[in-house]
């Protein structure tokens, strides 16, 4: 009687591009319907590197109130990278791309997964790229506030001031607080004072 060839056994793992668990080991990389959802994968990333890449040539401003919109989920890096504290749009994704950090989980990705190591550089931003980046970006600080003065164009970055202004419509009210009301006053929660001046 022939002998039957044991199958080697792997322990069941998740893979992420499939979205299911298997236990085929590494094999389970060349399986087609891992290759095709492996393609649909990756292609849907690169979708969102585009944008990343557009203000990667053209650095443009963050206003605050879109840094919360302004997102992106690694998912090479099981990441999700915010721009709340950014000056410019996609400046956490940029940097996050260009880190070795990020490089490293690539390569164990596509080494993992397959897709082949010839397509890091679709995937990442180059050192050279981030430098040229980050220049622009110098420059269009330095344009938006000329040598000691106060900025007359865009800003940059979460304000540190605080411009409260409210008209006091009623006659009674002001006289009520012009009364005691001439000083410096501290603005709750904030560290900050403002100055009432009433005429």
């Amino acid at each position: 009687m022939p002998e039957k060839k044991n199958k080697k056994r792997y322990e069941f793992e998740y893979c992420v591009v499939c979205k299911l668990n298997h236990d085929q080991g590494p094999s389970h990389k060349y399986i087609p319907s891992h290759t095709k959802s492996l393609s649909t994968f990756l292609s849907r990333f690169q979708d969102k590197l585009t944008d990343v890449r557009f203000f990667l040539k053209n650095p443009t401003p963050l206003r605050p109130e879109l840094a919360s919109r302004n997102r992106l989920w690694c998912v090479f890096c099981d990441t999700d990278i915010d721009e709340l504290d950014s000056s410019f749009a996609c400046s956490n994704a940029i940097n996050h791309l260009a880190s070795a950090e990020h490089l490293k989980n690539l390569k164990h990705f596509l080494w993992k997964y397959g897709g082949g190591m010839d397509r890091l550089d679709t995937f990442r931003i180059s050192e050279d790229d981030l430098a040229m980046w980050e220049k622009k970006c110098k420059s269009l600080k330095s344009e938006a506030l000329p040598s000691g003065e106060k900025s007359r164009g865009p800003t940059f970055g979460p304000s540190n001031e605080m411009s409260i202004r409210y008209p006091i419509q009623d006659p009674l009210k002001l006289q009520m607080l012009a009364a005691f009301l001439k000083t410096w006053l501290p603005l709750l929660y904030t560290g900050k004072h403002v100055l009432v001046h009433i005429p």
